[in-house]
C-alpha cells in the first residue's frame, strides 16, 4: 500500500488574482489536506471515501475527481493501466476557498505518477492538474494546484516554460485560515467578477502585484504588507461575504496586519506578524465566524512541502 498527501492552498492571496497561491500547514504539526491510499491492483478501479468532509460529497463516488484524474492520467500517458483499489481521506471542505478540488486532483495525479514510476515530467504533471481543475472551476488556472503540488508561495507564469515560480516569504508570518462551515461555489464566485476591468483598475492590480513580489525579494516587510490590496475579486464578491468588513475591523483592532479572502471564499485568512496576534485572531474567528460543526480554524505557516509520499510499502513496476 502507498499513501500520498497534498496540502490545502489559498489562491489569489489578495493581491494576485489567479496569479498567486500558497500552500499552508498548521503550526501544530497536523496535516491540513487530503490523503489518498493506493491499496493494490484489481480488475476494476474502485474508490472508497472517508474523512471529516465525506458528507459534503455525493454518496455515489463513481464520478469523483480522483477517478476522473485516473482516466485523464491514462489518456495523457497513452496507455491503459490496471485497476486500482483507492481510498480517499477527504479532510478539506468542498467550496471552501481552500483548494479542495485542487487538493484531490493534486494528490491523485501525484500518486498515480509516482506509483507508475513517473511517466510524466513535473511540468507535464502540473499541466494535467491544472486542466483537471479547469473542469471544476470553469477555467484553467494554476493558483491552487501549483502550491498544493509544489508547496510554498507560487507566482503563476502560465506563458512560460516553468508555469510557476516559488517566491520568498517572511518566516515569522503566521496565517490563520478560518472556514465558517458554509459552501461558496467557485463558479458562482468567479461569475461575480466583471469580464472586463477599467484601465485604472488594471494598472492598480499590476502595480500592487509587482510591488508585493518586489518587496518579498527585497525582504521589505512593511512594503509587502502595504501592497496587499485586492482590487479585483473582493469588491466584486462583497455581497457574497457580507461579514468580511466587520471581521476585518475586529481583527485590525487586534493588531492583525491583513485580512483577505482565501481563494473564492468563504474561508478568510488573517496574516499575522507574531504568534500572539495569530492566537488572538484564531480565537476571535473560531468564536465569531463559525456557523456549524463543519467550521474549522487553523494557525498556519507556509508549507515548504507540496504533494508527498507518506508511506510506500509496495510499488508497481510498469
Amino acid at each position: 500500500m502507498a499513501t500520498y498527501f497534498a496540502p490545502a492552498s489559498a489562491g489569489n492571496f489578495s493581491v494576485g488574482f489567479d496569479l498567486l497561491g500558497a500552500a499552508f500547514a498548521p503550526i501544530d504539526g497536523s496535516l491540513l489536506g487530503d490523503k489518498l491510499e493506493i491499496c493494490g491492483e484489481q480488475a476494476v478501479t474502485q474508490l472508497r471515501i472517508t474523512g471529516r468532509y465525506r458528507h459534503q460529497l455525493p454518496e455515489d463516488s463513481s464520478d469523483n475527481l480522483v477517478l476522473r484524474c485516473y482516466q485523464l492520467f491514462q489518456q495523457r500517458i497513452g496507455r491503459s493501466l490496471p485497476g486500482l483499489a483507492l481510498h480517499l481521506h477527504k479532510e478539506l471542505p468542498v467550496g471552501s476557498g481552500l483548494g479542495s478540488s485542487a487538493c484531490s486532483i493534486v494528490v491523485a495525479c501525484y500518486a498515480f505518477n509516482h506509483y507508475f514510476n513517473q511517466p510524466l515530467s513535473p511540468q507535464a504533471l502540473l499541466q494535467l492538474m491544472a486542466e483537471a481543475e479547469g473542469g471544476v472551476s470553469g477555467s484553467v488556472h494554476y493558483d491552487n494546484v501549483a502550491p498544493s503540488y509544489l508547496g510554498g508561495l507560487q507566482l503563476m507564469l502560465p506563458e512560460s516554460k516553468t508555469l510557476c515560480r516559488s517566491l520568498p516569504w517572511f518566516e515569522h508570518w503566521r496565517v490563520v485560515l478560518s472556514y465558517p462551515g458554509t459552501v461558496l461555489s467557485t463558479k458562482a464566485a468567479r461569475a461575480a467578477i466583471p469580464a472586463q476591468l477599467e484601465l485604472a483598475t488594471s494598472i492598480q492590480f499590476a502595480a500592487g502585484l509587482s510591488r508585493f513580489v518586489s518587496a518579498l525579494y527585497c525582504q521589505d516587510e512593511a512594503d509587502a504588507l502595504a501592497a496587499l490590496q485586492d482590487v479585483i475579486a473582493e469588491p466584486a464578491r462583497a455581497l457574497l461575504m457580507p461579514e468580511l468588513p466587520s471581521i476585518r475591523q475586529a481583527l485590525t483592532e487586534l493588531g492583525v496586519a491583513h485580512v483577505g479572502i482565501s481563494g473564492a471564499g468563504p474561508t478568510v485568512f488573517a496574516l499575522c506578524q507574531t504568534d500572539a496576534q495569530a492566537e488572538d485572531a484564531a480565537r476571535y474567528l473560531a468564536m465569531n465566524y463559525a456557523k456549524n460543526q463543519d467550521a474549522m480554524t487553523h494557525i498556519c505557516r507556509l508549507s515548504p512541502n507540496g504533494a508527498q509520499v507518506l508511506k510506500d510499502e509496495t510499488h508497481a513496476v510498469s
